[in-house]
């Protein structure tokens, strides 16, 4: 069995096909599979999307992308009814964003501590969307131990990884893996470094799509392709990866 650990099928671009998505995912051996919730909408649809494919392995997180932060003095208060639904295993996607910075820095800080507080009330794993601001995202992280982090499509390079493995995290490999180009080649040193058991696998559909889909439209059946190369940079089958990211997975998410 295949895992995506970060999907938004709830995009504009996969929305209108969900069905078709998902059960191309279910018979390429996809058969777990989270939703990504973005802002307050997003996350109810991730959440609807969750419950209505349940059968399928469909699970979802809710969250305020930086992104999105500008728009919110604080959490929706609808958070506190949709954490209760049984396919809600994880608050993300959560962080800081400097390279874009479509919201202030301080205004995106702000609610990155706000939802790293909501997550330690209502004790539920975080995924972290961390780009171009490791170091500030560390220093807040470090007022928050004890929650369980997973490093969506992990940028920290080399210089962070020794602090993300200390903090327990875990680490999210996607479509670059496989771009033959000088991002994959240090996502691949990257990957040989961390533990087994801190390593999960995504595809970010619809974004991110990895060879031989780059440039076009990625969906969660496409995952099995950065199994397969990550299999072959860690001399493993594919199988026997696919057997240790399962158990990775279900310690982290806590999904049946």
């Amino acid at each position: 069995m295949l895992i995506d650990s970060h999907c938004h099928i709830n995009s504009e671009d996969l929305r209108l096909d969900a069905r078709a998505v998902i059960s191309r995912a279910w018979e390429a051996d996809v058969h777990k599979m989270l939703i990504v919730g973005c802002d307050y909408e997003d996350s109810c649809e991730a959440v609807a999307l969750a419950e209505d494919f349940s059968q399928f392995g469909l699970y979802a997180s809710i969250g305020i992308h930086p992104h999105e932060a500008k728009r919110y003095e604080t959490i929706p208060e609808e958070f506190n009814r949709l954490i209760m639904s049984k396919r809600v295993v994880a608050l993300g996607e959560i962080g800081l964003d400097y390279h874009y910075d479509h919201s202030p820095r301080d205004v995106q800080q702000k609610m990155f501590e706000l939802q790293l507080n909501f997550a330690e009330k209502h004790n539920i794993p975080v995924i972290l969307h961390i780009r171009e601001a490791m170091f500030d995202a560390m220093q807040i992280l470090r007022r928050h131990t004890g929650l369980k982090l997973l490093f969506h499509c992990y940028s920290g390079g080399l210089e962070y990884l020794e602090q993300v493995l200390e903090l327990g995290g875990m680490c999210a490999f996607g479509g670059a893996l496989t771009w033959n180009n000088k991002t994959s080649e240090e996502l691949q040193k990257i990957l040989q470094l961390i533990p087994l058991e801190n390593i999960l696998f995504e595809t970010d559909s619809p974004y991110m799509s990895p060879v031989p889909f780059r440039g076009k439209i990625n969906e969660p059946a496409y995952v099995k392709y950065v199994y397969e190369v990550a299999a072959r940079d860690l001399r493993m089958t594919v199988n026997s990866l696919a057997e240790q990211v399962e158990i990775n997975a279900n310690k982290f998410f806590g999904w049946e």
